[in-house]
């Protein structure tokens, strides 16, 4: 049997090949192919030596395939098909996607974010779980590695060509207390929002901007600037329950303004903009450059953007 070298094999002869054998016609086949029959004339004597046989032969009824391009024909559709596959960029189908997200998230991106991105997840795709872990000093290595696909929350990026991110919203500041509290009553000035006693919301154990590697809470800084200092009583790492105690007690909280409109529906609480200014930031979500062009990423970082337009 003859060697044939695949180095020498051209691929758009055995295209033309597979359109030989199933119009059975060097004329039909050319029409197909938008080749000249010239073209397809050529080509077919082309692989006759590629193959060492015939492939196609005259007979009563026309050209008929020869035993040897029979048993070709069976394999080419396969082969072909999966050097299509190989050579073609994948087609993301949203709908159809599976598989676990994995996001670092504080419960405030939990309670603001979440909840209209699963609503709208739920909808597009019944498939896809989703895995929401704290943040810890080691969550940008694992965002880096691909251990996690996205973070949501206010982080220093320093210089780097190691992750991409995206401001979502700006986000301030207000302070909440229970219902009827002093304070409201007798009038929100400095001295009176440093005389009562304070709750703080913690990640991990730090203050909440410690991912932004401070060792003091924003609020705690600014007062700092201006000569005076509170009272923490409490620190919690979780706004749900902070927000639940302050109902109860005379502890007053700062917090952003979007979770403690939320809170505000669910919790005896009255809003109020602290007597300094706490400036605004940006909430971002952050993910590792790797996964600038993976369609999965890609299209769930479209999802968080649209959801978050109006919240």
């Amino acid at each position: 049997m003859q060697q044939i070298d695949i180095k020498q094999i051209d691929l758009n002869l055995l295209t033309i090949l597979k359109v030989l054998l199933e119009e059975n016609s060097v004329t039909k086949a050319s029409q197909k192919l938008n080749l000249s029959q010239s073209a397809t004339s050529h080509a077919l004597k082309r692989l006759r030596k590629m193959f060492n046989d015939p492939l196609l032969e005259r007979s009563s009824a026309g050209m008929r395939a020869t035993p040897r391009a029979l048993a070709l024909k069976l394999s080419l559709e396969s082969i072909l098909f999966d050097i299509e596959k190989l050579v073609t960029e994948p087609i993301f189908i949203p709908e159809l996607a599976r598989g676990t997200i994995r996001i670092a998230a504080s419960d405030y991106a939990t309670t603001v974010i979440l909840p209209s991105v699963l609503r709208e997840l739920s909808l597009k795709n019944p498939y896809i779980d989703i895995e929401c872990y704290d943040w810890h000093p080691e969550t940008l290595d694992r965002i880096k590695n691909g251990e996690l696909d996205l973070g949501l929350g206010i982080v220093d990026l320093d210089k780097t060509n190691e992750f991409g991110y995206e401001n979502l919203f700006t986000e301030d500041f207000v302070s909440i207390v229970r219902v009827e509290h002093p304070i409201i009553k007798k009038g929100i000035t400095l001295e009176s929002y440093i005389a009562w006693p304070h709750a703080l919301i913690t990640i991990t154990g730090l203050p909440i901007n410690s991912i932004k590697k401070s060792s003091k809470s924003h609020v705690d800084r600014i007062l700092e600037e201006l000569g005076v200092e509170r009272r923490v009583r409490l620190k919690l790492p979780h706004f749900l329950s902070a927000a639940l105690i302050v109902g109860q007690t005379d502890m007053i909280l700062t917090l952003p303004r979007r979770i403690a409109l939320i809170f505000a529906s669910i919790a005896k609480i009255t809003i109020f903009d602290p007597p300094i200014d706490l400036g605004q930031y940006n909430y971002m979500q952050i993910w590792s450059k790797n996964s600038d062009h993976v369609p999965f990423q890609m299209w769930l970082r479209d999802l968080i953007r649209i959801q978050t337009q109006d919240i």
